[in-house]
């Protein structure tokens, strides 16, 4: 499949048409400024417009519904790249639609924070801090650092591959920065709003873009998950519900401080609404693997529930309360989700540990929203030691699953031929496994063929001891790539059935025999034939990068938590103070008072 066909660059194309047709049009309908230059021209009509459209100063809704359009095509670009990974292999171009997308969303967060403060001096507004003659919102600080993170990542990626192969992994150390980049800009943009908050009379468009910025945070959230979005994780089952509790956990905490009663169901719907779409683009008129999420409908009845019964004015006894039932009722809505796609099967192995560590990874993550929801009046602040054990709590439950493993397990394959179906020969599985027990309370079992056009899955139902067969034929040959995967705690493994020689990277064929006889290895060396092993500096500079970025980006995240003024949460129309400029003169304000940095 070639994805440098102009059909497909139209999906880069288009939206950035759209997107100048709305900056003209804002500049049409806008009022006419006293400056005469360019800059002047151009900038004084969009923040007229913008204040009269959606009630908040016209920097901050610049910065933030250009970045929320930026990261909007940053995650189209994500999913496609994935999805063409799943389902055809690696790429023939690096310069592809997908690929780009992904580069202009993460640059373009860099250019946003720019204009942000373009706009914000020119308005002479009332944030942040006076810097070289420039009014730097704290928010577009942070901003900024994610875009310039993301672009950094790019030449590491590169150097990973050199190092390493060209893997397919989501969670290498570098693309780890590049969807965290992106991710966690979301909070950023949602700090943006807050921070323009006491200058603002929100419409009714306004408090919309509110919702979306905190159903766009639950959004960025969930993209960590996108290897158990396909179907061919690489990693214990385990981190589904785990990943899953964490978002529902952060971002309907903070969505429910900050926008009130229904704030979490507002975000949510705003969520189901970008998810449902992007499953909708990618299935139909990109014609890939539909991806599957989770619904976190319990998740937001828990927090709800929690907000009605306990409040929220104390921070800390919601977050924790609010965590418990994140990871126990939205649990249990999960796993009934789940089960009812049959997307996955999680275990009771798998419930039971999740049962214990969901809670305390949900809770870890709603007490880290709180600390950051200090921006939102009408609560208690989070103890510093407090969110320093979040922080640890939340990190021990990301690393419990982490471990892969290899059991001593050897599998008897035996193919029976079931016809061709478009053009590719179909085959029933058996699998015996010795010893017979071995997949007795797997935490997952079952096949999985993938990069042939598609993804195909089938369970494996066991007819003796020891035996098994699959519930549907499965593609063994042409480009096609099939396999048995088997999970039992933290070990990860995997037998292939069949898989095609690869000249590019001097792999040989295994051929779709009758019947082979085979031990299980790790399943990164059926999924993940492109890696190699290499030098040990790349990882360190990686691995070391990663974390320093994290690092920098919490604090600056704390730094705008700390330094951006509290409003009231769910704030109606007129609340907050405006100062002149925001009565509407944008451009012939009082002098902003400076704060000291």
């Amino acid at each position: 499949m070639d994805l440098t066909t102009w059909d497909h660059w139209l999906y880069v194309i288009v939206p950035f048409v759209a997107y100048l047709a709305i900056v003209v049009g804002l500049v049409l309908a806008g009022e006419a400024g006293t400056k005469t230059d360019i800059v002047g021209v151009l900038c004084h009509p969009i923040s007229s417009s913008l204040r009269r459209l959606t009630g908040y100063p016209g920097w901050s809704m610049a910065g933030v519904l250009t970045g929320l359009f930026l990261l909007g095509i940053g995650l189209v670009g994500l999913y496609w790249d994935v999805a063409f990974h799943i389902d055809n292999g690696r790429d023939e171009n690096l310069f592809t639609p997908s690929h780009t997308m992904i580069v202009l969303a993460l640059g373009g967060l860099l250019v946003t924070a720019g204009v942000v403060v373009l706009f914000a001096t020119l308005d002479k507004a009332d944030a942040g801090r006076r810097i070289w003659g420039l009014q730097v919102p704290w928010s577009a600080l942070s901003l900024g650092a994610m875009g310039l993170g993301g672009l950094i990542a790019f030449p590491l990626d590169e150097l990973w591959h050199r190092a390493f192969g060209i893997d397919v992994t989501l969670w290498s150390p570098t693309h780890l920065m590049l969807v965290g980049g992106g991710s966690l800009a979301t909070i950023s943009l949602w700090l943006m709003l807050v921070e323009a908050k006491s200058q603002a009379r929100p419409t009714l468009l306004g408090r919309a873009i509110e919702a979306l910025a905190l159903g766009a945070v639950l959004t960025g959230l969930t993209t960590v998950q996108g290897e158990f979005d396909f179907g061919v994780p690489q990693f214990q089952v385990l981190y589904l519900p785990v990943l899953a509790a964490v978002a529902a956990g952060f971002a309907l905490v903070l969505a429910r401080v900050a926008l009130g009663p229904w704030g979490a169901a507002k975000a949510l719907v705003a969520f189901l609404v970008l998810r449902v779409s992007l499953a909708a683009l990618l299935g139909g008129a990109l014609n890939h693997t539909v991806p599957r999420f989770p619904l976190y409908l319990g998740a937001v009845v828990a927090v709800e529930a929690a907000g009605w019964w306990l409040g929220t004015e104390h921070r800390l006894r919601f977050a924790v309360a609010s965590g418990a039932l994140v990871g126990t009722l939205g649990l249990a809505g999960e796993a009934l989700w789940v089960a009812s796609l049959d997307w996955f099967h999680i275990s009771p192995s798998v419930l039971l540990k999740a049962v214990v560590i969901a809670p305390l990874a949900a809770g870890a993550a709603a007490v880290l929203a709180v600390a950051l929801a200090r921006v939102v009046a009408g609560g208690s602040r989070v103890p510093a030691a407090a969110v320093g054990g979040g922080l640890v709590v939340l990190l021990a439950a990301l690393a419990y699953p982490l471990p892969r493993d290899v059991g001593e397990v050897d599998a008897t394959i035996r193919l029976r031929p079931a016809g061709v179906v478009n053009g590719v020969e179909q085959a029933d599985v058996a699998v015996e496994l010795s010893p017979a027990d071995a997949a007795a309370g797997a935490d997952a079992f079952g096949l999985v063929s993938w990069q042939g056009g598609g993804r195909v899955l089938a369970e494996l139902e066991e007819v003796a001891p020891g035996r098994y067969v699959g519930s549907r034929p499965m593609p063994v040959a042409g480009t096609w790539k099939t396999m048995v995967g088997l999970q039992r705690g933290d070990e990860v493994m995997a037998a292939p059935i069949y898989l095609p020689a690869d000249a590019e990277i001097g792999a040989s064929a295994v051929p779709a025999l009758p019947q082979r006889q085979t031990p299980f290895l790790r399943n990164t060396e059926v999924l993940l034939r492109e890696a190699h092993a290499g030098p040990g500096w790349p990882a360190a500079v990686a691995y070391t990068s990663l974390a320093l970025m994290f690092a920098g980006w919490l604090g600056l995240f704390a730094l705008g938590a700390v330094r951006i003024q509290a409003v009231p949460p769910g704030s109606p129309p007129g609340s907050g103070s405006p100062s002149p400029s925001s009565a509407g003169a944008p451009w012939q304000p009082s002098v902003p008072r400076q704060r000291v940095a």
